[in-house]
């Protein structure tokens, strides 16, 4: 028997999650609607998700120098993310220690220490409290600074990419990206990436899993919802979405390679770096690819794509947090990422192409922007659950994986939702944890 929308509301935590695996369904396709619009639903996801797994902070090449910091959400915390004086990267939760006040407000810049402005203790960017006004004075030597340092958090980084996590009891970074770091590799080990200008940040009236979703393997949309860049000659034909692999690991993540490339997508004049950081066969990868779209679970997205602007081509290289604010609300923040060795016209046109296509006034961006809100607007309410509407994820279900150069179960084409069932089945084993 079907709950209603108010049984839902009336729940247990035991109840809700009976339900959840009663109606969520990856392994026959079947998604329930109301997971990406109910409150309890994500209330539940940031207690065994968000509060659990390693969540992306941001880019090493962000705070390059001694000092320099960068306010970041971790979970819907914020945290101060600092580059000690001996080059290594430290997180804290911005909070003093005496009263909670919030340390920190800017969004970056270079501190060796932070004062709270409540009451003026004051935190080394190594977390240690070194200094309070008047401590001898209203302390005695009752007060022992040691015990008042800041929370630091946990964060590990894999080729540049810092995430963060409040679960001390998680499994390595290294442990969680398993063989999806093959794939990592030719995103953002390739060469020596980094960040150019702050990331665009918008806000957008959507559930996080579908960005999540959209980008962890669906290129069947490309065709109708960016029909309007073949028009445009920045693609050969709608169809070109289709050719290449789809590819998944454990543990939720997922992309799809689009290949062949007649055309090399990169600078030619790294090649020799991108071979001295790739094994043979991911340089061959590399050297076909047309563009790489996937998904880091639960919600870093990332994309190299190669289109044709101004009758030139160019690849450029994003990754993009879907930050959850509501059941039906989020923060996109997007980072351009480039090689820091590359051609100072090459970095130029490739900023271009990305603020063309899918920056937050881009042609895919303003896309599926629309797509987003109205699909997290139709699961909302009372409706969805009374008439149990589903969604159908069964698309390839009927094929089998094919052999492939790289780690990963793989399919021989990019139109399948096998990445989008496994990382259902992945987000139910954790709302289950």
């Amino acid at each position: 028997m079907i709950k209603t929308v108010k049984d839902i509301e009336d729940m247990t935590k035991s109840e809700l999650l009976e339900h959840l695996n009663d109606t969520v369904k990856p392994e026959v396709g079947e998604i329930p609607a109301y997971v990406l619009a109910d409150p309890k639903v994500y209330d539940l996801e940031h207690k065994k998700v968000f509060m659990k797994t390693w969540i992306f902070i941001g880019h090493e090449s962000e705070i390059p120098n001694k000092n320099d910091y960068m306010l970041r959400d971790l979970a819907g915390y914020s945290i101060i993310v600092s580059r000690n004086p001996d080059s290594s990267i430290k997180a804290f939760y911005n909070m003093c220690t005496h009263r909670g006040m919030k340390l920190c407000r800017a969004d970056k810049g270079n501190k060796s220490a932070f004062v709270c402005p409540y009451h003026g203790f004051n935190f080394k960017n190594n977390g240690d409290l070194i200094g309070v006004p008047l401590q001898k004075n209203i302390y005695g030597e009752e007060l022992d600074k040691s015990t008042m340092g800041l929370t630091e958090v946990r964060i590990e980084s894999y080729k540049g990419l810092l995430f963060g996590t409040w679960n001390d009891e998680a499994e390595s970074l290294d442990d969680f990206l398993g063989d999806f770091k093959w794939y990592l590799d030719i995103l953002v080990g390739r060469a020596e990436m980094e960040v150019l200008g702050a990331p665009q940040r918008f806000v957008i009236h959507s559930n996080w899993k579908i960005g999540a979703d959209n980008f962890v393997g669906d290129s069947y949309h490309t065709m109708v919802t960016h029909g309007s860049i073949a028009k445009l000659g920045m693609v050969p034909s709608a169809t070109y979405s289709k050719m290449g692999y789809q590819i998944h690991s454990e543990n939720g993540h997922g992309l799809n390679l689009g290949t062949p490339n007649p055309d090399f997508a990169f600078p030619e004049e790294l090649i020799e770096e991108y071979k001295s950081n790739l094994s043979s066969e991911q340089f061959e990868v590399l050297s076909n690819l047309k563009n790489m779209i996937g998904n880091i679970f639960p919600h870093l997205s990332f994309l190299i794509s190669h289109t044709k602007v101004k009758g030139q081509l160019i690849s450029n290289t994003t990754v993009r947090l879907w930050r959850p604010i509501d059941h039906d609300k989020m923060e996109v923040i997007a980072w351009f990422l480039v090689e820091k060795n590359a051609p100072e016209d090459w970095k130029r046109r490739s900023r271009e192409s990305f603020v063309l296509t899918f920056s937050p006034s881009g042609i895919f961006e303003q896309d599926d922007t629309e797509v987003f809100t109205d699909i997290t607007a139709a699961a909302k309410g009372p409706m969805p659950v009374m008439k149990n509407l589903t969604y159908n994820y069964t698309m390839g279900l009927h094929r089998k994986p094919v052999d492939f150069i790289g780690p990963g179960v793989a399919y021989d084409d990019k139109f399948s939702e096998a990445n989008q069932r496994n990382f259902y089945k992945y987000w139910l084993e954790l709302m289950n944890s």
